[in-house]
């Protein structure tokens, strides 16, 4: 079926992914190189300002890196709500915590947009590069891939505990460190290993964004519950009845393709929707580069894990 704007306005070859497939970003071919573009903007996942700025900046910049991307410049994306004294301060750290982000990513800050609101956002708007014969795509998955993923699930939960007083600082803190790490590292390796499909798991839960990888790449995604990694006081909090808003929505989506052999119970299905913020990349990996690639993502610092296959067969999840 094509597009009314593709019958409106034609197709622009310049245009190496779209919004069709869903991926994580756009590519534009630009002479010889292809620019990936995308913008992301969260509300706060923590009390501290500087530490939030950083998350929610690499929470964007991993659209670029889930791309196989390098981000070249940002541009701030912020909803603030009329505040002065401390909340003038607590802005200023925001703005103070994505800027170190960028540094990290060896990306420049030039500019951006502010915008009054009552509820308070922040994120960025990231133009990235990348070689367009070596694109990270979630449309290549093969048949006998193994699923990598580089991050532990859970974060919505966590984020939703704090907020309300059912978890500390301190119980936040593995989670808060593994949101603001950059998915740059585990870009680069998987570009070195040959993946041949990747998308990073963020707001779609883990099962979201593995069915847009199988709809995109015509195949199937099994995991094994067992093998994926959840972070600490993620079930104990799941048992206290704490749960997100998109949770539900997001079972929803994938209702209809999901196939569960494991005969998960409640509290455990909803690993599988939680709506992660700067959550891991989804590694469609080639057999004989998976342990190679694991391994290297456990030496640089990942909490990384094998997590199940790419089967040939209708487009759908699977959980075993």
């Amino acid at each position: 079926m094509i597009s009314p704007l593709v019958r409106l306005f034609g197709r622009d070859e310049r245009i190496l992914v779209g919004a069709a497939t869903g991926d994580d970003a756009g590519v534009f071919r630009f002479g010889d190189r292809a620019l990936v573009a995308t913008a992301d903007f969260i509300t706060p996942v923590c009390d501290d300002p500087r530490r939030f700025g950083r998350v929610a900046a690499a929470n964007a910049l991993s659209d670029v890196y889930a791309m196989g991307g390098r981000p070249l410049f940002a541009l701030n994306l912020c909803c603030f709500p009329e505040l002065a004294g401390e909340g003038e301060a607590a802005l200023a750290g925001i703005l103070h915590g994505a800027a170190e982000a960028l540094v990290d990513a060896g990306a420049a800050l030039l500019g951006g947009h502010s915008v009054r609101d009552p509820e308070l956002k922040f994120g960025l708007s990231v133009v990235g590069e990348a070689d367009p014969e070596r694109l990270l795509t979630n449309a290549g998955a093969r048949p006998g891939d193994r699923l990598l993923l580089t991050k532990p699930l859970g974060t919505g939960i966590l984020i939703n505990a704090f907020k309300v007083d059912k978890l500390d600082e301190a119980g936040l803190e593995p989670a808060l460190g593994e949101m603001e790490r950059l998915n740059d590292v585990a870009s680069r390796l998987a570009l070195a290993h040959g993946v041949h499909a990747a998308t990073d798991v963020t707001g779609f839960g883990l099962a979201g964004h593995a069915l847009g990888m199988a709809r995109a790449s015509g195949a199937a995604l099994r995991f094994v519950f067992a093998r994926l990694p959840v972070h600490a006081e993620v079930y104990r909090l799941l048992r206290a009845g704490v749960t997100t808003g998109c949770t539900l929505a997001n079972e929803e989506n994938v209702a209809a393709v999901l196939t569960d052999r494991a005969g998960l119970d409640r509290l455990r299905r909803e690993v599988l929707f939680d709506p992660q913020t700067s959550g891991g990349l989804l590694l469609a990996v080639p057999p004989e580069s998976a342990e190679a690639l694991l391994a290297a993502l456990l030496a640089s610092g990942h909490a990384a894990a094998e997590v199940g296959e790419v089967l040939a067969a209708a487009p759908g999840i699977e959980v075993v």
